[in-house]
């Protein structure tokens, strides 16, 4: 049986996985960072094994601390594509099973972001789009492009990479230009239509009035046809001076006397043309759907180029709305085979729902690791593994909350001989528990005393930890020290669920070094 899993449902989980930070009852998510054992390559991290005791217990075994990711550290993301001059970009079709994998938007060096909405036939893109308003943008190279969203200075420096860029939906006035397009956008809006068949033998004229009879017959200039009805069909259309600018300005042509090139039209302009207005008579363009169910929803074109009698360029005079189906058909009392799909936009409308526009998704997270982060993540041993975790549960058994949680095995010691070996496996000589140390917190100058902090705890075999009293030895130093007292991690191993872990090219550390991590998940 046949089956698809959508690109939306990919976005509707990534939607969700956003949504979960800010919810009433959030979920908690932290980034941990841990050790793993030597690389064989430390410029060749191992691939994590995507295996249940991999990911559920070994990945566990290597955390060393944790800090709370915050709704303001995750963005909705999308592929990164600047624009590029002589670059052919795809234009948005509703019915493109491949548009998710498209390059059907720009980012240009204004951190704007535009929707590619018509590619002239194909042509490379020469003209960068700019500004920001909310109408259709037609550049010099024939692209139309529509305004989506300013990328802001904080998301630019949070949330930008090179691969990615971020995106987000707006429900509240933010005074963004992308608050603006979205209050102007329309649902099921006809923003383009592509025309499929050129046609044959189409006929029109265009020139100024060479008078106007009355509010609906005008009389053409010299250059128009003799023949007798050669317009019926047709639409005449205002396209400069008086009469010109609105959805009234198009109107159908009822009758035409070649001999005195008298042209009567099917009703009143909204403002009556004079001498001066310019007309163009083309082939009618029909638009037909389950939308524009009053005069002010209706989507209206009218054909604003022909050459060598084919029709070559459409032009919305109003885009409509709450359309989910439309076709075009050409009214013309000559010429044949012309055909045209109409583009219906987004629900919502262009720029409404940005995110699902798209294609959202993917989810980046970024977080600064910041020295030691309140002594919870040591900076004089390096960091391999990192992750996300969800709802993990402390010890008493409650859901974790506070920003950074040390996870290393801590025991106080005293009579310490030497200094261990960074990374060196630490015993209970009389428990026989083992474990890696990860960092010596000395507490006297001759550093005798102080906190070993391990990661990495074997038992004896039967569950048995290391005991107050007990000498410990570092099997590789050979130095030793005596145990105070045990505690174990602050977070009970294995509760939560790990979403993400990967393993990375060892990063030094220092006190006084900021760590900027991003984390693009795709769902």
């Amino acid at each position: 049986m046949a089956s698809l899993v959508t690109s939306h449902f990919r976005i509707h989980n990534a939607i969700q996985f956003v949504e979960s930070f800010s919810e009433t009852n959030p979920s908690i998510y932290y980034l941990f960072a841990g050790k793993n054992y030597p690389y064989a390559n430390d410029s060749i991290p191992p691939t994590p094994v995507d295996s249940y005791e991999s990911t559920y217990f070994d990945f566990w075994r290597d955390i060393i601390g944790l800090k709370r990711i915050q709704v303001s550290d995750v963005s909705h993301c999308i592929p990164r594509y600047n624009w590029t001059a002589n670059t052919v970009y795809t234009k948005f079709t509703s019915n493109n099973a491949s548009l998710s994998s498209s390059k059907f938007y720009v980012l240009t060096s204004q951190d704007n972001v535009y929707k590619c909405i018509d590619n002239n036939r194909g042509a490379n893109s020469t003209v960068n789009p700019t500004g920001t308003g909310t109408s259709i943008i037609l550049t010099s190279d024939n692209y139309l492009w529509k305004f989506l969203y300013t990328i802001s200075a904080g998301d630019k420096n949070k949330f930008l990479t090179d691969a990615y860029l971020p995106v987000k939906n707006l429900y509240a006035n933010d005074s963004s230009a992308q608050w603006i397009v979205r209050q102007a956008t329309a649902n099921g809006s006809i923003e383009n239509i592509t025309i499929t068949a050129n046609g044959t033998g189409y006929i029109t004229t265009s020139n100024t009035f060479s008078s106007v009879t009355n509010s609906t017959v005008f009389i053409l200039k010299g250059n128009a046809s003799q023949t007798d009805d050669i317009y019926n069909g047709s639409h005449i259309m205002i396209t400069s001076g008086l009469g010109s600018g609105t959805r009234l300005s198009l109107r159908k042509v009822i009758n035409y006397i070649g001999v005195s090139r008298t042209l009567t039209v099917n009703s009143a302009f909204g403002i009556t043309p004079n001498t001066s207005s310019r007309y163009a008579v083309t082939p009618g363009v029909i638009i037909s759907g389950d939308g524009g169910s009053s005069i002010g929803k209706r989507a209206i074109a009218w054909v604003s180029n022909t050459q060598g009698g084919q029709i070559r360029t459409i032009s919305m005079i109003a885009t409509g709305s709450d359309y989910s189906t439309a076709n075009v058909v050409f009214s013309a009392n000559s010429g044949s085979g012309a055909k045209a799909i109409p583009i219906i936009s987004p629900i919502g409308g262009h720029g409404f729902n940005p995110v699902n526009e798209l294609f959202g998704k993917y989810v980046i997270m970024n977080l600064q690791l910041k020295g030691a982060e309140s002594n919870t993540l040591p900076t004089n041993n390096d960091i391999r593994t990192i992750g996300i975790i969800r709802d993990p549960l402390l010890r008493n058994g409650s859901i974790a909350n506070t920003s950074v949680i040390d996870q290393t095995h801590r025991i106080n010691v005293n009579f310490v001989s030497g200094d261990f070996s960074q990374d060196e496996i630490i015993r209970g000589d009389t428990s026989g528990a083992k474990a890696r140390l990860v960092y010596f917190a000395n507490t006297n100058n001759s550093r005798t005393k102080g906190t070993l902090k391990l990661i990495r705890l074997v038992t004896n075999g039967i569950g048995g930890t290391f005991v107050p009293g007990e000498n410990l030895t570092g099997l590789t130093s050979g130095f030793t020290a005596n145990v105070v007292s045990y505690t174990r991690p602050a977070l009970k191993e294995y509760t939560g669920v790990i979403i993400y872990n990967e393993n990375r090219i060892p990063i030094t550390r220092s006190s006084d070094q900021i760590e900027d991590i991003k984390i693009v998940l795709s769902f």
